[in-house]
């Protein structure tokens, strides 16, 4: 016993000092520095000096999303610049009324986290638009003026974000090729495994990779230039991903579907690859068994109970702990990531402030500053995926300079040690609400998603039975059924991370689902999928392991007996 738990702590110290690999990250940083420089030379020019600092948090808008194409970006920054400016006001708005700004910071924070994971869900995530009413609360206190702190937000993000834009139009196919490649990667990897030694559970997850990728590119390409490209560039690259595709579906068929040809067309590829609807993905991130509904709702307690203490127990204005506590739950992730980021923010937090002693030493003025500042921003950005410790050494005198710059009369000594306990403050709440809240959550929200995957699969059956498959209702049922089995595959590692010893069992069920889904799958892209499995009796069989299922809870199942059954459904898929 005494052993295990020394080795899982040791695990643990090993995951939380570990620099990951990034290479080509110093590329996305000097994108972000560049476009940050822009930012506060142009908020510099129009608004003063003194203002160019505290619109770097704006400025931080423009590295949303960069893997996506320019089209779609320009549609996900405009709509985050409109609400970041729109959430800048509120916050410079209440910032002096201690329960309207605790319902507003709480009520921002639930609110855009929960719509940027539904809809967006890459990082960085929705910090900023916490972290900038944050700071704009604490501003007017500083001496500034609603009015200004306003423009500095809008002047920021926006001109940020055009500098972004423009800059990728100097590589404007690069989101779609990066996608294409790493599609190319994955589907190899998948189709060249050596089936003889693979285990199984491996296969489904080089098969959910190889999927996911195809999908992802398939999105990004369709962000792109819609589903009707006319340029020959985009036209190969499509026909180049289709292929990808047909390979995984071949490999699918000639392993589960021996003896059926596989036909596919690129019309039918069109409405089947792609990103689902608008109404599908809120309805999806809505449910309150859902991922972004679980990180909504625990950054919206921890930002709740953070603003609480600080007030309660007259710490200060709680504008820096509700930006730790952003900066640490603003992401979907595990427990066990998300405390560490929550210590990576204070180790890091410690070191930097010793930088912001040897920086204020140096007693920089003017565009030293600016300088000192951006070249800071390119650290944050280079450490960020590789260790979030060492890239807080870099955001905690930036910070601090930010602070400094919006009250310059206040003693350092005092700023620095309010500082510290504020992140004390966010950094406790955070890891408290962590573990406290919804401790069981993860049991609920596999359970969710497993029996999404159950519904879209049943309904596909059905389409297939019904010889309507390759009808609209059809096509639309084939990319429901892959995107919640990719979903399923994503839930379950984060769930299986927090609950490793309840869900032990669910990595049989979720390798069982996996092989099933993509069977049904690869039979819709033969010649006659009704032929190719027996689909109406599959459907029955489905829908009465479903209706025993017990009602969704927290409560863990037996997931061994329904991988069982899945198996045995998939034993019938062929009449023979």
């Amino acid at each position: 016993m005494a052993s295990g738990v020394t080795d899982a702590v040791g695990r643990q110290l090993l995951a939380f000092a570990e620099v990951k690999p990034a290479p080509g990250r110093w590329k996305f940083a000097l994108h972000a520095t560049a476009i940050t420089a822009v930012a506060v030379v142009l908020i510099s020019f129009l608004l003063g000096p003194s203002l160019g600092l505290v619109g770097l948090t704006g400025a931080f808008l423009g590295i949303v999303a960069p893997a996506r194409p320019i089209r779609s970006r320009l549609a996900i920054l405009a709509c985050m610049d409109a609400t970041y400016v729109v959430c800048v006001a509120l916050g410079a708005a209440v910032g002096s009324d201690p329960l309207l700004l605790t319902l507003v910071l709480t009520a921002i924070a639930t609110t855009t986290v929960l719509v940027y994971n539904t809809l967006v869900a890459e990082p960085p995530g929705a910090m900023f638009l916490i972290i900038g009413p944050a700071i704009a609360s604490y501003l007017p206190t500083a001496g500034l003026g609603a009015g200004k702190i306003i423009a500095v937000a809008a002047i920021g993000c926006v001109s940020a974000s055009i500098a972004s834009l423009l800059l990728q139009l100097a590589r404007p196919r690069q989101a779609e090729q990066e996608a294409l490649d790493a599609a190319e990667e994955a589907a190899a990897a998948y189709v060249d495994a050596d089936r003889r030694v693979t285990p199984r559970k491996d296969l489904a997850r080089l098969r959910d990779q190889a999927f996911a990728a195809v999908f992802v590119a398939s999105m990004i390409l369709e962000d792109a230039v819609g589903r009707q490209p006319r340029l020959a560039k985009w036209r190969r690259m499509n026909a180049h991903l289709r292929q990808l595709h047909l390979a995984i579906i071949q490999q699918v068929a000639k392993v589960h579907l021996p003896g059926s040809e596989v036909v596919v067309s690129g019309v039918e590829q069109r409405r089947y690859l792609g990103r689902p609807d608008l109404t599908y993905l809120l309805r999806w991130g809505m449910s309150r068994s859902s991922l972004p509904w679980l990180a909504s709702r625990r950054i919206g307690a921890a930002v709740l109970i953070t603003c609480a203490i600080s007030y309660g127990l007259h710490i200060g204005h709680p504008y820096w702990a509700v930006m730790t506590t952003a900066l640490v739950m603003s992401v979907t992730a595990d427990r066990l990531s998300l405390t560490h980021r929550a210590l990576h923010r204070l180790a890091g937090t410690v070191v930097g402030i010793g930088a912001f002693f040897l920086i204020h030493a140096l007693h920089p003025r003017g565009a030293a500053i600016v300088v000192i500042a951006l070249v800071l921003v390119f650290c944050i950005q280079l450490l960020a995926v590789r260790n979030y410790a060492l890239a807080v050494i870099f955001v905690t005198p930036m910070a601090l300079m930010i602070s400094t710059a919006a009250n310059p009369y206040k003693p350092i000594g005092d700023v620095v040690g309010e500082r510290m306990l504020e992140t004390l403050v966010g950094a406790g709440v955070s890891v408290a609400v962590i573990w406290v809240t919804g401790h069981r959550a993860p049991i609920a929200l596999v359970r969710r998603q497993f029996r999404r995957t159950l519904r879209s699969l049943e309904r596909l059956l059905l389409a297939i039975a019904d010889g309507a498959s390759s009808s609209p209702a059809g096509y639309e049922a084939r990319r429901d059924l892959a995107f919640e089995q990719l979903q399923s595959s994503r839930i379950l590692q984060i769930a299986q991370t927090d609950l490793p010893d309840q869900l032990v069992d669910w990595g049989e069920l979720e390798t069982a689902l996996n092989e099933l889904s993509y069977v049904v799958l690869a039979a819709c892209w033969t010649k006659d999928p009704p032929a190719a499995i027996d689909a109406d009796r599959m459907a029955g069989l489905l829908a009465r392991l479903i209706a025993g299922l017990p009602p969704i809870g927290t409560t863990p199942v037996d997931a061994h007996t329904i991988a069982l059954g899945l198996r045995r459904i998939r034993e019938v898929a062929t009449r023979g």
